[in-house]
């Protein structure tokens, strides 16, 4: 076979755990010699990550509209053979969405199509040990089934942690069975590469262990693993588009509680830097909005944005010649509301 033993990584983490951030660190240290490829499996329609990752001549494939319970699988397949053929990598790294469960990705890389082509290696998660107290993470069945389903698990901006903190991430990662095979804490995106080749474990337990963050979430959701979905099911994603104002696109997208609002906009437009902080702000106070992601023009400078309800990072970039950004909100009675306002603030 033409393709053989290409190395693949799964690296999850739920939204603002930083997986960008590692991911653009691992690529600037490839080994020599080497050639690396990156798979973008995006909730939203807009695709975001693909811009921020640009390192050098690194192959990245986005395939956006991603499914958040199950691998949707044409997309996802196309996408990933693509990459194979082009690129003719070495190391793929693929990055699922952050609200998505993982499992079936992984399952698919091991299926019969990919024997002899596909080595997995080990599934890399990130989590910010923080969200181990905050409700709305514990809510979340992704943000444990990513947890679940990892091999190596890091404790990501370990910069911002307490000892309180820190110790309490050893404790919890320590109740896995079967155990990490790494577990580690995490400053800006460092990650010893020889990680990246941990074998991937053969069973991971799914939903029978109640970890002792008293928070049972075996029960809080509807769509185990034994759900009915098939990988090419055509379940409405529930996509729509419109153009609010000249240049500009706007995407919505919902799947099960979750939806993402994108917009693309020409070199022409902008938005205010007074403007821009009263959209901020608004963001920040909205209790069902998660995270607000991408590049965006402010007066005349583009900037670099990632935000979610406790944190906000930003600075200035200057290789783009179109704005891209996009929030995520959980869908409540509000939703609708939260459109209109955006849009009266951006246009």
């Amino acid at each position: 076979m033409q393709y053989k033993g290409i190395k693949v990584n799964v690296i999850t983490g739920f939204l603002g755990s930083g997986k960008t951030t590692l991911i653009k660190q691992l690529l600037e240290q490839v080994p020599e010699g080497e050639r690396w490829a990156v798979l973008v499996n995006e909730f939203g329609e807009v695709g975001i990550d693909g811009e921020l990752l640009k390192v050098g001549d690194i192959a990245i494939k986005q395939v956006p509209g991603g499914c958040l319970c199950c691998v949707s699988s044409a997309a996802f397949s196309v996408g990933l053979n693509e990459l194979i053929k082009t690129a003719k990598p070495d190391r793929i790294l693929i990055e699922p969405t952050g609200i998505g469960h993982p499992h079936q990705i992984v399952e698919q890389l091991c299926s019969k199509p990919y024997y002899g082509v596909l080595e997995v290696c080990g599934t890399i998660c990130l989590m910010d040990v923080r969200n181990l107290s905050d409700p709305r993470y514990l809510g979340q069945p992704a943000f444990f089934d990513q947890i679940d389903d990892a091999d190596i698990l890091i404790a990501s901006k370990a910069d911002l942690y307490s000892s309180d903190d820190e110790l309490r991430f050893l404790q919890f990662a320590k109740q896995f069975e079967p155990a990490k095979s790494v577990i580690a804490l995490s400053e800006h995106g460092r990650f010893d590469q020889s990680w990246l080749d941990v074998a991937r474990a053969q069973q991971h337990s799914h939903h029978d262990h109640d970890h002792d963050h008293d928070h049972d979430h075996d029960h809080d959701h509807d769509h185990d693993h034994d759900h009915d979905h098939d990988h090419d099911h055509d379940h409405d994603h529930d996509v729509v588009t419109s153009q609010p104002s000249a240049g500009v696109m706007c995407y919505q997208k919902r799947d099960l509680d979750m939806a993402s609002i994108g917009w693309v906009a020409d070199s022409n437009w902008f938005i205010t830097s007074e403007r821009f902080e009263q959209f901020l702000a608004y963001l920040s106070e909205a209790s069902n909005f998660w995270r607000f992601k991408g590049i965006i023009r402010v007066d005349d400078q583009f900037e670099q944005i990632n935000m979610t309800q406790t944190e906000m990072q930003r600075r200035a970039t200057d290789e783009v010649l179109t704005s891209r950004f996009e929030c995520i909100f959980s869908i409540t009675d509000g939703y609708e509301k939260h459109l209109n306002v955006l849009h009266k603030i951006l246009f």
